[in-house]
């Protein structure tokens, strides 16, 4: 009974996660109507980073020998993961819907199979590559709306958004290739803290022309995105790993497109048919392509799970 209640707050944790990385879209829509997008991303991760470092230093007790080794590469990584990633999200979220940009990053889990491939030499299964060519599809068959003559139409946001997303699985990738020795938090707390850094001269306090609500609408919402969207996210994600190993906890991460969905229907926000089965056909050629039973106990999941980088940046 213990067992089982234990593994029900796991559960619980993950849908967590998926909820608040769903949310960011709609939590960062709201925020970009007020400031610009580049700002809303630098208040973000400077608040997130501090929190993952005072963790970082609190839990593991780093010495700089130990990190100095491993700099440059955390520096590459946050560029490209943190600063990367984040600045073309959210630049794109101001040409397109949260909704697309949601179900365009839940095929995170399928590009970083295919750099998988290419940058570890690790090898694909035909049922994986079924599953990514089924995924991109439901994307495609979103971001025009269903129709192939719309394909020269596609909007420029949601370009933005696919190039920020593989940005963060070639994140993902380099740090399983690179920092293979670095703990999961101190890759995230150090490299989280590199795209910080970058972030910071676009830090700015001044915003549009609003009303006094919709100013304090958009902190909240900036926030939300730091400590739940990205530092209690990341938290619970790996704790998630931890319990019961990578590709069960992946699977959690289909969720993230239906929780920004359910939250711009609660919102009043409409969606179209295309998204509605659009998130179905991208949820089917995800779990295709990353699922597999991981063996209970066995040497080669242990040291996945070791070497695990985690996914704070989103």
């Amino acid at each position: 009974m213990r067992c089982l209640m234990r593994n029900m707050l796991v559960y619980a944790a993950l849908i967590g996660s998926a909820l608040f990385w769903g949310a960011n879209f709609n939590l960062g829509k709201l925020a970009i109507d007020v400031m610009d997008p580049m700002s809303v991303i630098a208040w973000r991760f400077v608040l997130a980073s501090f929190c993952m470092l005072l963790l970082f230093w609190f839990k593991e007790r780093p010495s700089w020998s130990g990190i100095r080794p491993y700099l440059a590469k955390y520096a590459l990584i946050g560029l490209i993961g943190v600063f990367g990633t984040n600045a073309l999200v959210f630049a794109g979220l101001k040409h397109t819907s949260s909704i697309n940009a949601a179900l365009i990053t839940a095929t995170n889990p399928s590009v970083t199979v295919i750099l998988s491939v290419w940058l570890l030499r690790e090898k694909i299964a035909v049922r994986q590559m079924a599953g990514i060519v089924i995924s991109f599809l439901g994307v495609l068959f979103v971001i025009t709306g269903g129709s192939l003559a719309m394909l020269r139409a596609i909007s420029v946001g949601d370009l933005m958004v696919f190039i920020g997303n593989a940005s963060w699985a070639v994140y993902g990738v380099l740090g399983r290739k690179l920092l293979s020795q670095s703990t999961p938090l101190a890759t995230s707390a150090i490299t989280m803290l590199a795209g910080s850094l970058c972030l910071l001269p676009f830090i700015r306090l001044s915003h549009a022309e609003a009303g006094a609500g919709y100013v304090l609408q958009m902190w909240l919402a900036i926030g939300c995105m730091a400590i739940f969207g990205t530092f209690m996210a990341y938290l619970w994600w790996n704790w998630g790993i931890s319990r019961i190993g990578t590709n069960r906890t992946a699977v959690f991460f289909n969720l993230v497109p239906i929780s920004t969905m359910l939250i711009t229907l609660l919102s009043g926000g409409t969606i179209v048919y295309s998204q509605s089965l659009g998130v179905i056909i991208v949820i089917i050629g995800v779990v295709l392509s990353t699922w597999k039973p991981d063996p209970v106990g066995s040497v080669h999941t242990v040291h996945r799970l070791q070497t695990e980088i985690g996914k704070g940046g989103k």
